[in-house]
């Protein structure tokens, strides 16, 4: 016969017992349009005490965001619970204009725990500007490197428009490429109109008719244009197309030809 003693399991002492605390996220990433934006994250414990506790946190010294980039808030663990959650609210006015900032977050103390020892206890969060993407403020000139550019230096200029509908249209796509090393005259050319997913920035060009040409002076098949591509960041308007012309169900986009695939990457002047 085995007595209940013999078979006795620890039971782990919530109240008294060593605390473990630790973040429940590591990394998060916080994009930010103008009027801000914030991310909640939990602090858990294994204790529990009949007192609100403080959370404790503290910007490492490897953080390349500032303090006017970001507020944290919430730093509680109410009376009787396990976790609090503090909230991470990011200042667009103050995140760079450009690429990104990012804050390395400390958990360092938990108010009332015993003994604390920590896990999960850094957390990474990310801050860049988000800006929505309006048609009408990307018309323009973009300049920057056209297709084959790395081997030629070629170079791109892409004039933006929008029709009567509200439709953006593109003219100028792969010119240098199509006049030096494919060694054409363009006689006449129509922009195209471009198909945009307001939310992500990508868009597709779908195949339709671009340029009429002459090759030492003859007449050739007419070509189409198609080609994928994303506003990489709406707040500094810059932009890449991948195209592919079609000459009459020829379709070539580089590599064809020995060389890497077309890529025209610009901003907006």
């Amino acid at each position: 016969m085995v007595s209940c003693a013999d078979n006795d399991i620890p039971i782990y002492d919530t109240v008294n017992g060593q605390t473990l605390a630790q973040f429940s996220l590591t990394t998060a990433v916080l994009g930010t349009p103008e009027e801000g934006a914030s991310v909640d994250v939990d602090v858990t414990v294994t204790t529990k005490t009949d007192s609100e506790r403080t959370i404790t946190v503290a910007a490492d010294a490897s953080s390349t965001a500032t303090p006017d980039q970001y507020t944290i808030s919430n730093l509680v663990i109410p009376a009787g619970s396990y976790s609090g959650t503090i909230t991470i609210s990011s200042n667009f006015d103050a995140i760079p204009e450009s690429g990104t900032s990012v804050l390395v977050l400390n958990l360092t103390d938990v108010s009332g725990s015993n003994d604390i020892v920590f896990a999960n206890s850094t957390l990474n969060v990310e801050f860049f500007r988000k800006c929505p993407i309006v048609l009408a403020d990307f018309v323009g000139t973009w300049s920057g490197t056209g297709s084959w550019s790395e081997i030629f230096g070629y170079t791109s200029e892409i004039v933006t428009t929008l029709d009567s509908e509200g439709n953006l249209l593109m003219n100028g796509i792969a010119f240098q490429w199509f006049q030096g090393w494919w060694g054409e005259v363009i006689i006449t050319n129509e922009p195209v109109k471009v198909d945009v997913n307001l939310e992500t920035g990508e868009f597709v060009i779908e195949d339709q008719f671009y340029i009429t040409s002459t090759y030492n002076g003859a007449p050739q098949p007419t070509y189409n244009l198609s080609a994928t591509g994303t506003f990489l960041n709406p707040c500094e308007k810059t932009m890449e197309i991948f195209p592919t012309f079609n000459q009459e169900g020829f379709v070539f986009s580089g590599p064809e030809f020995g060389g890497p695939p077309f890529l025209e990457t610009v901003v907006l002047d």
